[in-house]
């Protein structure tokens, strides 16, 4: 038996605790700083402290933690990995170098360069007046995509086909203070078209197995339109991608991480996470992440059929070899996910609103679950929301419409003040 750290405390991390709950091979799951949705889950207790790198040390130490799984890309990209390491502690994710994957887009986009994974065109600046200036060289009728080298939580990506957009983005992330996205760095790339997809898989350094693919909602309103968002909901594709295009993925994609990486001397461990346009047989890499997806974990994990523990175990000894002929994600469940954000989302509103669930929808349950983000208990013991993504509601079935109408029927069930929700997750 052993004892699990979690740390993060969104839907990905409540999603990721279910599912880890459910291994025998587990005896207690402590997640830091977690949030007041996940209590009164079996073997859980949370633990409200921030991920200062020695608290989360010593509470392992305390705790006689056997693995620590990170489910955010902060602490990540800060070296939290690296530095549990040094304690002999094992954790499944990649070390701060490895992180910049995601951390920094010029450092992925030249790794992608240097090993012929499959990218947009692009040009990197340092200063607004270079960037507005090659704007010029750019053919608006294509679209133009404009992102921030650095993290920003979902938002630091704009697509647009309008010149005076793309100056105002540039001028707005990188010189305007009341921006909520600030950048030093930013890149312009040719927009790709296609069809959107999140493959993920797990890597010990050495090898991977995949876990599986998921199509998001990042724009705030039905139809893809608005703000981008940390995302809104998502579903598990259906007999897509192609087993040509999978192994196209694995092969040109999954596989030159790992390999790139590992000859660069530092070795990826942990969830790659890539996000991929497909058009036709036309596959490219939009960005990669270094951790599980917010929400995609929320669909991906209820239809793996595996005890993810040992998987993850693997992952952090360097062992995912004797997995190699494994395949988790290959459940032929579909799964819809639909999340609810707290009013003026993506930006932020922390009026307390409560929840007013008239029914309770089980995370025990077979074929639906409830993960919780931005919550908090009053008080008088109710949860009430924080701001920005409250919770999601997720339902499996034989078919992916069948998976949706039970999902909405979950969310139809749960109450606050101006919550807001998208009416077309699941649409294809």
């Amino acid at each position: 038996m052993i004892n699990v750290m979690i740390i993060g405390g969104g839907g990905r991390e409540h999603a990721l605790t279910w599912k880890i709950s459910l291994s025998p091979l587990v005896e207690k799951i402590l997640v830091v700083p977690g949030n007041d949705g996940m209590t009164g889950m079996a073997k859980v207790e949370i633990c409200k402290l921030n991920t200062d790198h020695q608290q989360v040390i010593q509470l392992a130490q305390k705790n006689m933690i056997d693995l620590v799984v990170i489910g955010p890309e902060k602490p990540l990209s800060e070296g939290l990995v690296d530095v549990l390491i040094d304690y002999g502690i094992a954790v499944v994710g990649p070390g701060k170098t490895a992180s910049k994957l995601e951390s920094s887009k010029l450092f992925s986009k030249i790794f992608m360069q240097e090993n012929n994974i499959p990218t947009a065109r692009y040009e990197s600046f340092t200063n607004s007046s270079d960037a507005i200036s090659a704007l010029d060289r750019w053919n608006m009728n294509n679209g133009i995509v404009v992102k921030t080298d650095e993290l920003a939580q979902g938002k630091g990506v704009v697509v647009t086909h309008d010149y005076d957009e793309a100056k105002k983005t540039i001028l707005d992330f990188m010189n305007n203070p009341e921006c909520s996205v600030k950048s030093d760095s930013i890149i312009i790339e040719e927009k790709l078209s296609g069809r959107e997809v999140s493959a993920f898989a797990l890597s010990d350094g050495d090898t991977f197995v995949p876990l599986g693919y998921a199509c998001d909602y990042k724009r705030l309103h039905d139809g893809d339109k608005g703000p981008n968002t940390g995302g809104m909901g998502c579903y598990t594709p259906d007999e897509w991608p192609s087993l040509d295009m999978k192994n196209f993925i694995n092969e040109r994609i999954f596989k030159k991480v790992v390999d790139g990486m590992k000859e660069t001397g530092n070795p990826y461990k942990g969830i790659i996470f890539a996000g991929l346009m497909i058009d036709n047989d036309n596959i490219n890499v939009l960005e990669f992440n270094v951790r599980f997806g917010d929400p995609e974990a929320q669909v991906l994990l209820p239809i793996m059929e595996e005890d993810i523990v040992p998987l993850l175990m693997a992952s952090a000894n360097g062992t995912l070899g004797d997995f190699k002929s494994h395949i988790a994600g290959k459940s032929k469940l579909k799964a819809v996910h639909v999340v609810m954000s707290s009013h003026g989302y993506p930006s932020i509103d922390s009026t307390p609103m409560l929840l007013e669930q008239k029914i309770n929808i089980e995370n025990k349950t077979k074929n639906s679950h409830l993960f919780f983000a931005g919550v908090r208990r009053n008080e008088n013991g109710d949860l009430v929301n924080t701001g920005g993504r409250v919770l999601g509601v997720t339902s499996i079935g034989e078919t992916i419409d069948e998976a949706k109408k039970s999902a909405y029927a979950g969310i139809s069930k749960i109450h606050f003040n101006k919550a807001h929700w998208r009416k077309d997750v699941g649409n294809i």
